[in-house]
């Protein structure tokens, strides 16, 4: 059974600043090599949760970086529905106590591992092999209803003990995953300067820390320089400074400045899209990236320049159409509306947003979308 207690985050109030983050963060090429050693620091015992499809190629390289390193793993395989159970159901098929858990995968099976780590109080480390989104280096993780809806964001009482990042691994994976991620990551300045103007709360339920404010706005400025370059050798195996550069952003940067500086309607947002015909099929990064032009649009800004010339080269999405989704009626948009007023983040915004206004702003994204795609 998981530890009881009071979760950390609930110890805070809007009156203090909070800033959390990994214990260590490791980024290079061959950078798993370092598991076993960062393992043994957390305890003789590990187990390792890792994406089903990737095992074969990476789970007995980890084995023997732990072996040398003198802690035992046991493995575990991760391809099902992470769901409420699934940290109880992880832990059923433990052989014995564990120190540590290590997570590999992408965003689910990372996720798989927290919830583990949440069941049994261990200590835990990440190893992301798409840079889809920045779950690494966060406390939170996602829990799904069986239709594939989320059911609950639940917090670790402590962020990851150790997030190592292998860029040679990271660059061999799908394009489409790391559009994702730069989706996701290209919407943290503006949500976290939402939330630190309009004194809004983070996920600690605080206020944000001015070192967060400006690590988004720095995961910005490294993707409008690094971004374009980065984009033009995912999946060659290459590892250049631009990719380096783009992933550092997505990981590290992304993760502080949402986790510290706060989300506000992109990822809002995301609670209903999902409601829309085929929403629930589109990757989270994309939604948030489409989600972003309707955040600007409904604080009565245009997108800037630059950022919609990273989308046209990137492949975002600047409408619903573009997001593989079709234009709803204003009844579907209502309900995209409710769900997306109900979480906490619609609360960081220098406005009070209701669902007309929202409704308005998702429609003319809708409108304007074919000139904005227009600008090269």
């Amino acid at each position: 059974m998981p530890l009881q207690h009071k979760p950390i985050m609930e110890m805070f109030d809007t009156g203090v600043t909070v800033f959390g983050a990994p214990g260590r963060y490791i980024q290079g090429q061959g950078a798993w090599r370092l598991v076993g050693d960062c393992a043994a620091t957390l305890g003789a015992r590990a187990v390792l949760v890792i994406d089903a499809t990737i095992r074969d190629m990476l789970a007995g390289q980890l084995e023997e970086s732990c072996a040398a390193a003198g802690v035992e793993l046991q493995i575990l395989s991760f391809a099902g529905h992470l769901g409420a159970a699934t940290g109880a159901e992880l832990q059923a098929q433990l052989d014995g106590a564990v120190a540590a858990v290590l997570a590999a995968g992408g965003g689910r099976a990372i996720d798989a591992g927290k919830a583990l780590a949440e069941q049994l109080g261990s200590g835990l480390i990440t190893l992301p092999t798409v840079a889809s989104n920045d779950a690494p280096t966060s406390k939170n993780f996602v829990l799904y209803e069986d239709g594939h809806r989320m059911l609950e964001v639940r917090h670790l009482m402590r962020n990851p003990d150790f997030v190592i990042v292998d860029t040679d691994i990271l660059s061999k994976a799908p394009k489409a995953l790391f559009r994702a991620g730069m989706g996701d990551a290209l919407a943290k300045k503006f949500e976290a300067e939402a939330c630190f103007n309009s004194g809004g709360g983070t996920m600690f339920l605080a206020r944000s820390t001015r070192l967060a404010h400006q690590i988004a706005d720095t995961c910005y400025e490294t993707l409008m320089r690094h971004g374009a370059g980065a984009w033009a050798v995912v999946g060659t195996g290459n590892v250049t400074e631009d990719f380096d550069a783009a992933v550092e952003a997505m990981i590290l940067m992304a993760g502080l400045g949402f986790e510290s500086g706060g989300l506000s309607l992109p990822h809002a947002l995301t609670r209903g899209i999902p409601l829309l015909p085929g929403g629930g099929d589109v990757l989270h990064g994309i939604q948030v990236a489409w989600a972003l032009i309707v955040h600007f649009e409904a604080l009565g800004f245009e997108p800037p320049p630059e950022l919609v010339r990273l989308y046209n080269v990137v492949g975002l999405p600047l409408s619903l159409q573009e997001m593989g989704v079709a234009v709803p009626s204003r009844a579907q948009l209502a309900a995209v509306a409710e769900a997306t007023l109900a979480v906490r983040h619609i609360k960081n915004l220098p406005l009070i947003l209701d669902a007309e206004a929202l409704i308005d702003a998702i429609l003319r994204v809708e409108e304007k979308a074919p000139a904005r795609s227009a600008c090269a």
